[in-house]
């Protein structure tokens, strides 16, 4: 190893060391989504419904479009011609437009769609967002998938967040992040399904990828969009490990394969 990464490593340790002491503290972090009452539930559900007959989604607790896994299947009447591919986008636009609490979509201009496609006959169009972005980072999870049979909306799941913050000092820089991690085990699973483990090491990390990611952390009737490094490590790591760069903290890690 040479002089000047070793420098660099004990300059990183003692700083890290630091900031465990004394982590500033964002007033406005993180972002925090919490469960609606149930009478405006109730009546968000209920617009939802009148407004689309044959759609077979609901809201869930924060409002937010879901399937449900007792969703009441529906089959509007068949067309007397067959929609294109910008037909579904135009459904899809006004959807959201329409309902903009219930995607989360604030300003309709942001949406961008990331695939449009059809079952044969083209009466059953899949519309499928981007995923939200807060500044240039990507959030987890909020794609939203919408279908239409025979021009009509039948289901819309998933959902983008009206307000997302990022702060603007990061306790954990990326190197900082790197070095937590060294020494941590990455649980994995084998074909019989038994957990072995892998060790971190500095060497895994060289070779890693990192990127800022915000992962959205459901707990307690809340849920809290997390500014996170993503590190995606190679082998025998196999693993995409997220860490939120304001508390340290490791919230989730990803096999990214199947052993």
């Amino acid at each position: 190893m040479s002089g000047h990464i070793l420098r660099v490593i004990i300059f990183a340790l003692l700083l890290a060391g630091c900031k465990k002491e004394g982590l500033y503290i964002d007033p406005e972090y993180p972002s925090v989504y919490y469960e609606i009452s149930g009478s405006e539930l109730s009546q968000m559900r209920s617009s939802l419904a009148s407004d689309y007959e044959y759609i077979r989604s609901t809201l869930n607790e924060f409002g937010f479009c879901y399937l449900p896994d007792n969703y009441i299947i529906t089959k509007p009447p068949e067309l007397s011609y067959l929609l294109t591919g910008e037909d579904a986008r135009e459904l899809a636009y006004k959807f959201v437009l329409e309902h903009h609490a219930a995607t989360g979509i604030a300003d309709t201009s942001n949406l961008r769609i990331s695939r449009i496609y059809s079952l044969p006959g083209e009466t059953h169009w899949t519309v499928v967002s981007s995923l939200q972005k807060a500044d240039t980072i990507e959030i987890l999870y909020t794609e939203i998938v919408i279908c239409i049979i025979n021009g009509e909306i039948v289901s819309c799941e998933g959902n983008w967040y009206p307000e997302v913050y990022i702060p603007g000092i990061f306790n954990f820089t990326e190197e900082i992040a790197r070095l937590q991690l060294i020494g941590k085990d990455v649980p994995h699973h084998s074909m019989t399904g038994a957990v072995y483990y892998v060790t971190i090491t500095g060497a895994d990390l060289e070779n890693s990828t990192a990127d800022l990611k915000v992962v959205p952390r459901r707990t307690d009737g809340k849920i809290g969009l997390r500014v996170t490094w993503m590190f995606n490590i190679p082998g025998p790591v196999y693993c995409r490990v997220y860490m939120d760069v304001m508390t340290g903290e490791v919230i989730l890690m990803m096999p990214t394969i199947i052993s």
